[in-house]
């Protein structure tokens, strides 16, 4: 049968010696190194032929993955388009390179509708000749969110303080998160008595380490190394309001998977990125503009509705997939092929 090749393009680092359990342990991964071969690109030669086809996952293996399909003669190579990729950097070389691997020869798979969406109005890559072509030649997928076993009303009625999540990302290839604005909004929602009662404030997803930033009127956020997969459906848990937010077409997951956790989630809008949009993921979704005043109007609403536990459980039953067979089923796999042979 067909072998599937996972091919690295960056210099390698020393890896761990159980780098591929850590791999492992993640869902649906149990059985990866049995189906995929693992081949490290810049330190060793490798060959291919023009019966190969070739995936890039990235702006940057977009280059290698038209260099390969050009020297074999093959098809357009596929392009599985996580993000709009020239946003995430600021305006210069990056967001060039990036933004012009959209004009190389391929054919799409968008991480979600809402992003396909955004490159069908702009017209850019497969929608470069007009959204008919570029519907011909892609599809979009759902991600895979962390499942989180649905709380009723009963179980978000909790003792003690309520507790607000906010996915902070202070690293400088993590903007598009927008740490300072969500640390300003907080800080101006405490101020402005938005959290009345008694509130914990922790920030996760840092790669950086701990830490803990003042947000005024006694309250302090804590910043959380990030932590595995396994226990981070149950800190989505022990928490009720989250916030979560993204400068991109994409809605990101975090927010979808707060929400599915029961959570009031304040996220921000971005062009087709709407509010009614993300509310029709779930109506947990609280989606803002981006900017101070309006993401800290969404926090008070958020920290008000937090007693509403009805509400709260019904919302977790987010319209969105929490597994890969789902994700990427059997249909999506036959429409695929005829994508790829277009």
């Amino acid at each position: 049968g067909d072998v599937l090749r996972a091919v690295t393009t960056d210099a390698s680092v020393a890896m761990p010696r159980e780098w591929e359990e850590r791999i492992s342990a993640f869902r649906g991964l149990g059985s990866l190194f049995e189906q995929v071969e693992f081949a490290f690109g810049r330190e060793a030669g490798l060959e291919v032929s023009p019966a190969d086809r070739f995936i890039a996952t990235t702006w940057w293996t977009a280059y290698s993955a038209r260099a390969a399909a050009e020297a074999t003669g093959g098809a357009p190579f596929l392009y599985l388009i996580q993000e709009c990729e020239p946003l995430t950097f600021p305006m210069g070389t990056y967001a060039a390179l990036a933004r012009d691997s959209y004009r190389f020869p391929h054919r799409a798979l968008f991480s979600s509708e809402l992003l396909r969406e955004y490159f069908r109005r702009h017209r850019i890559g497969v929608f470069a000749d007009g959204g008919d072509a570029g519907d011909a030649r892609s599809l979009s997928f759902q991600n895979a969110i962390t499942p989180v076993p649905r709380p009723s009303a009963a179980d978000l009625d909790r003792s003690g303080p309520r507790r607000l999540l906010f996915y902070a990302r202070p690293e400088t290839h993590a903007q598009r998160n927008m740490f300072e604005l969500g640390v300003l909004a907080l800080a101006e929602a405490v101020n402005a008595g938005a959290f009345a009662g008694e509130w914990t404030f922790t920030g996760i997803g840092s790669v950086e380490g701990a830490g803990s930033i003042a947000l005024g009127a006694d309250a302090t956020l804590e910043l959380l190394r990030r932590d595995n997969q396994s226990s981070y459906a149950e800190i989505l848990r022990r928490h009720d309001v989250g916030l979560a937010l993204m400068l991109t077409p994409h809605p990101s997951l975090v927010p979808i998977e707060m929400a599915s956790a029961g959570m009031v989630t304040v996220t921000n809008t971005f062009e087709n990125k709407t509010g009614a949009a993300l509310a029709a993921i779930s109506p947990n979704i609280i989606a803002a503009e981006p900017g101070l005043d309006a993401i800290v109007g969404a926090l008070a609403e958020a920290a008000a509705a937090t007693g509403n536990h009805d509400r709260r459980a019904s919302g977790s039953a987010v319209e969105w997939s929490t597994d890969w067979e789902t994700s990427l089923s059997d249909e999506l796999m036959l429409e695929l092929d005829r994508v790829r042979a277009s």
